[in-house]
């Protein structure tokens, strides 16, 4: 069928077909309902979907898709069928559910861009799995002033997911802190950097980035401005961004410690209306468009980037990794 046809199709079939079959009882169109308050019947029952697929140059289909699997064998979709005359894409879909992500709740197995923080830090990000180079331990990686406490904690201490700061307690302790590089006044730093090993008994999603999808491994090139990027993080989720300026030196970020400088970071603006980071975003991977991994978020500000939302900087990936002699699982 031409565009125009099969638009016109899918109109009167949503009319003539579709709307009635949601007016009508959920038992008249023999949909199957667990035991449940009645309440549960009287929202909108998801039936179906109806579309435009295509179907060759220039030619489509009225796509039909089907959120319950009684419904293949329903009167109502073969009379779907005869209307477009057989020229259907017909498919079950199942439950339709949001993608949405609860980055401060708690998630076992754990997951990349989850809530998580020392003991007695408020709450940070969980950016990755590593192993360290020698030896076989799962570890959490994420930056010192999140799971070592600016320097002031002690290898062993417990890590919450949640962090305290999203109600985590002492009960939900998922790994004790392993490593860290110190945070230097006098000197100039290149990472805020830290792992903890998880422990035997939690489990952990090490491939997949909610909203994202799965990591594909570490940056291969040269990081250059204009590249896309993106994170899942604890504060604003999953937000896009673009590399704005890279090699910098000499930003001055401030902990409660004090003023710390760093060298050759990375800074990224947002792309859209909103900002690419947020407090409580530090330690997030962030990833290029093909998912692999080119650097660690750890500092940010309120103002600046095209949109004035502020600049994020990150530290390349590579360097995290080497400063901790640990590798980048997924």
């Amino acid at each position: 069928m031409r565009l125009d046809s099969v638009r016109e199709l899918k109109q009167r079939a949503m009319t003539d077909i579709v709307s009635p079959m949601r007016a009508a009882a959920p038992r008249s169109i023999n949909l199957a309902f667990a035991a449940a308050p009645m309440e549960v019947t009287k929202t909108k029952p998801r039936l179906v979907a109806l579309g435009i697929a295509p179907a060759g140059r220039n030619q489509y289909k009225l796509a039909i898709r089907l959120q319950w699997h009684s419904l293949e064998e329903a009167p109502e979709v073969e009379r779907l069928v005869r209307l477009a005359r057989h020229e259907v894409d017909v498919r079950y879909i199942g439950q339709v559910r949001k993608r949405a992500v609860n980055f401060r709740a708690k998630h076992r197995p754990l997951i990349i861009g989850c809530s998580v923080a020392h003991m007695k830090v408020t709450a940070g990000t969980l950016g990755g799995f590593v192993k360290r180079r020698k030896g076989d331990d799962t570890c959490i990686l994420s930056n010192n002033h999140v799971l070592a406490d600016e320097n002031n904690a002690q290898r062993g201490d417990a890590i919450l997911q949640p962090g305290p700061y999203d109600k985590g307690k002492s009960g939900d302790a998922v790994a004790k802190l392993a490593d860290f590089v110190p945070l230097r006044l006098r000197r100039r730093n290149h990472v805020d950097s830290a792992i903890a090993v998880v422990s035997s008994s939690i489990d952990c999603d090490v491939e997949k980035i909610p909203g994202i999808g799965v990591l594909k491994g570490v940056f291969p090139d040269t990081i250059e401005d204009g590249l896309q990027v993106r994170k899942a993080g604890r504060t604003t989720g999953v937000t896009r961004g673009r590399v704005s300026a890279f090699e910098v030196d000499d930003v001055v970020v401030e902990y409660d410690l004090g003023n710390v400088r760093f060298d050759d970071q990375i800074e990224i603006e947002g792309s859209g209306s909103g900002p690419f980071s947020d407090g409580g975003d530090s330690g997030s991977l962030i990833v290029d468009s093909r998912r692999f991994a080119v650097a660690q978020l750890f500092a940010g500000t309120d103002l600046g980037g095209r949109n004035g939302m502020g600049l994020t900087y990150a530290t390349p990936i590579q360097a995290v990794l080497d400063s901790l002699k640990v590798d980048l699982l997924y």
